[in-house]
């Protein structure tokens, strides 16, 4: 017999997810085109947000929205560099 067990991923913003509202947050985070993208590029190897920025057509604050959203997810992760931010 098996026990349910219930795994919950805190969120930036503190909340608790369960499995199923994370695969949800997951999939409405890569329904975006523009997000998908930017996964693609980062695919092979670390950017900055400027160079995401430019490889993706655009801006660097809608990029950095987008990663903000993936981060939220668990789907990138940053890593400060001196004054840049990794993704």
């Amino acid at each position: 017999m098996h026990d349910n067990i219930k795994v919950y991923l805190i969120s930036e913003r503190g909340h608790s997810m369960t499995n199923r509202d994370l695969m949800a947050a997951i999939f409405k985070s890569l329904a975006d085109s523009n997000r998908l993208k930017i996964v693609e590029y980062l695919t092979t190897t670390c950017r900055s947000v400027s160079e995401l920025a430019r490889e993706a057509d655009m801006s660097q604050p809608l990029t950095s929205h987008h990663l903000k959203t993936l981060r939220s997810v668990g789907i990138v992760r940053m890593e400060g560099r001196a004054a840049f931010r990794y993704y």
